[in-house]
């Protein structure tokens, strides 16, 4: 769910370190924006509050080798770095003066607190000596009866992350009025506000272009891209969009692997009654980061009002799961998931609750499309074999990628991004796109 939240700013470092990333914590994290060699770096939010981001990694003491926990550094949206853990170790500093080095040299002094949550806060690190850091081998603290040594291995792309991060989180807070940003989700909080959100696109080409919805990507400053085996986003870009399809081609740079893209192959209609399966990035920062995998029937050939560019399916949709591919039993794209019924909005009309009645955009409405934008789709082979379940899984998960949108984009009411969310009420629905 999107979050309103304010910018701190340099009275409030103090409230940016009082933070928890480890079981219990009051602030909350808005999703993985990076991963690698056991660092994970993640947007931070409190409630009312934008903090920054955060780059964390596991605890590891020669002194303490039965023990574990979290610990990390905080990259405020002001530019302030702090550092915090928690842990048996953590709790036996605090209080007490500690000296913290990276490998031989002293990077600072301070006396840890220990919070009522169970974190213990290191302390504010000079901004000038993280380059320290970033090229480190060991971190180590040093306190009178305790010590505590942490390995720095792949701590300079971690830093550099979470700064990146950090500033994105503080140049949507500034392009908002009245500095308040909407970050972590993919539900409209109504009006137009800088956001960060996320979606679902699926790879269309070897050259790596990405199928996605248009309202997916409108009105993004940036967009990221990261599919399976990414360790962190690639920079995209819009090459084609039509609004009125809500489709949208973006154009990726190659991955650091250099693999090439697993291109799905497609289908040019469903079938009433076939089996489908979906792939997506819903609620991303509270299921799984790697993405999920579910099921269901193509249940009407119409959309709302009878709309013939979209079909029916009710293979659960959510926010997050908009621009990703439907598939049939044989991994081939039969349409691309756009909206889902407004439950909430028929019930107070209906008092009935409708269930798993969501809409996907028809497969020939997107061939069409990436036709005329120079994009020639794999078309299947007639005898091509049913997957199994877990294998059709795994191709989803191949060529899917999750697609973050940061900037200023005009959400349409109702909660969706959709640009004819209204042409559609108007058809007599009540449509959610889901994010």
């Amino acid at each position: 769910m999107r979050t309103r939240i304010r910018v701190l700013g340099a009275a409030a470092t103090g409230a940016a370190l009082s933070i928890c990333f480890a079981a219990g914590a009051t602030a909350q994290t808005n999703g993985i924006v990076w991963e690698k060699d056991g660092w994970r770096v993640q947007m931070l939010v409190s409630t009312k509050t934008a903090l920054g981001c955060q780059a964390i990694k596991g605890f590891a003491s020669s002194h303490d080798a039965s023990r574990s926990a979290a610990w990390g550094f905080i990259s405020t949206v002001n530019g302030n770095w702090g550092l915090a853990m928690v842990g048996p170790a953590a709790d036996r500093m605090s209080g007490q003066q500690v000296t913290i080095t990276v490998d031989d040299q002293v990077l600072h002094v301070a006396v840890p607190r220990r919070l009522p949550n169970g974190l213990t806060i290191i302390g504010q690190l000079p901004a000038n000596r993280m380059g320290v850091v970033a090229s480190g081998r060991t971190l180590t603290f040093k306190a009178a009866a305790t010590s505590a040594e942490f390995s720095l291995a792949g701590a300079g792309a971690a830093l550099a992350a979470a700064s990146k991060c950090a500033v994105a989180v503080r140049e949507a807070a500034a392009r908002s009025p009245g500095g308040l940003p909407s970050i972590g989700g993919n539900e409209a909080s109504g009006g137009s506000s800088p956001k960060v959100s996320a979606g679902t696109g699926f790879y269309v080409s070897k050259s790596g272009e990405v199928l996605t919805n248009a309202h997916v990507v409108q009105g993004c400053a940036t967009i990221g891209v990261k599919g399976h085996g990414d360790t962190t986003f690639r920079s995209a870009r819009v090459k084609a969009s039509d609004a009125k399809r809500d489709l949208a081609l973006i154009s990726a740079e190659a991955s650091p692997g250099g693999g090439t893209p697993a291109v799905l192959s497609w289908r040019r209609e469903a079938r009433l009654g076939e089996q489908v399966a979906i792939f997506g990035f819903p609620y991303l920062g509270a299921l799984a980061s790697s993405g999920t995998f579910t099921r269901g029937d193509v249940t009407a050939l119409a959309g709302i009002a009878d709309n013939n560019a979209h079909f029916q399916l009710s293979a659960p949709v959510q926010p997050g799961n908009s621009g990703g591919p439907v598939v049939d039993d044989r991994g081939q794209v039969v349409g691309i998931v756009v909206a889902k019924l407004n439950a909430l909005a028929v019930a107070r009309v209906s008092r009935d609750i409708p269930q798993n009645v969501n809409f996907a955009i028809k497969s020939a409405e997107a061939l069409s499309f990436m036709e005329a934008n120079g994009v020639t789709a794999s078309v299947a082979n007639a005898g091509t074999k049913p997957l199994s379940g877990p294998d059709l899984a795994e191709r989803l998960r191949d060529g899917a990628v999750l697609v973050m949108c940061s900037g200023s984009g005009t959400r349409a009411p109702g909660g969706s991004t959709t640009p004819n969310a209204k042409a559609r009420r108007a058809e007599g629905g009540k449509l959610t796109g889901p994010g």
